[in-house]
This record gives structure tokens, C-alpha cells and sequence, in this order.
């Protein structure tokens, strides 16, 4: 087959389109999670938790001592990725919950989300242990009754 000019263009007008919705893909699976499809009878949280290090964090408890899990963290989240955990009370007053994930070097980050009407926020999130090594940047998105909140636990060289 003789390639042509006109088959040469063809063949790079695709590449940018193709890039282009892989990229978008990439984008919709990292944004922060929505609440929207969570259950509208009570207080719903949705955490985005996104491992920004270069090591697996291990998962070592986690508290919802007043609601329900719709999805409940993972047991390990792997280097450079996102999970969406959410949490549900039927308690109109509202519902605060923690996930902690252990890292290398004996740290531990603590991601707390407290979604109370009146009083949202990411009160008690932290790094333990070895808090030079590692920070987290938590953003609250939307409050009571449907927080919204995002996390990225970064590594510090």
C-alpha cells in the first residue's frame, strides 16, 4: 500500500482525539466522589482517598460508630490511586466517621470526616508516627447534609 499524504494526516488527527478521551477517562475516575447517589434519608459522606506516594498503604481500622458503610474501605490502596468510600445515618442530626491506612516507616494517616448539621468538617484528619514523611491535603467540597470531601496523601522526599 503507498501511504499517501492525505493517509498520513488521517492516521494524526486520531491520535489527539484518542488521547483526548483517554485523558477525560482518567479524569472522571479521580474527580471527587458524588454524593448524589448515596440515600436521601439522612446524612451522607462521600471520601475520595487518593494515594499521591510511591507505596501501598495498608488499611488499619476504621470507625462508624453511629451509621452505615455503602462502601467501605479497602483493605490496601495501591501507589498512585483514588477510592471512593461512603458512609450513611438515618440520623438527621448528622454522622463523622475515620478510615486510617498504615504506610512505611510506621506512619499512619488518618482521614476524618464529621458531617453534622451546622458543623462539617475534617476535624481530626492527620499524619502519626512519622508526620515529616508524609502530608495530607484534604479539601471539604460540600457540607451537611451530602459532604463531599477529598484527600491526597502525598510523600514528602
Amino acid at each position: 500500500m503507498i501511504i499517501t499524504p492525505s493517509h498520513r494526516l488521517a492516521r494524526y488527527a486520531v491520535l489527539p482525539v484518542a488521547a483526548l478521551a483517554v485523558a477525560g477517562t482518567a479524569l472522571a475516575t479521580t474527580g471527587v466522589a458524588g454524593a448524589g447517589t448515596l440515600p436521601t434519608d439522612g446524612p451522607t459522606i462521600a471520601m475520595t482517598i487518593t494515594n499521591a506516594t510511591d507505596s501501598p498503604i495498608v488499611l488499619q481500622g476504621s470507625s462508624n460508630p453511629y451509621g452505615q458503610w455503602i462502601s467501605a474501605p479497602r483493605g490496601f490502596v495501591a501507589p498512585h490511586t483514588t477510592e471512593i468510600v461512603t458512609a450513611h445515618n438515618t440520623d438527621p442530626n448528622g454522622v463523622g466517621v475515620d478510615v486510617t491506612y498504615a504506610m512505611p516507616g510506621g506512619a499512619h494517616a488518618v482521614f476524618a470526616a464529621n458531617n453534622y448539621r451546622g458543623a462539617s468538617s475534617l476535624d481530626g484528619t492527620r499524619i502519626t508516627g512519622t508526620p515529616g514523611a508524609y502530608g495530607i491535603n484534604p479539601t471539604l467540597d460540600t457540607g451537611y447534609p451530602n459532604m463531599n470531601a477529598g484527600y491526597i496523601l502525598v510523600g514528602h522526599a
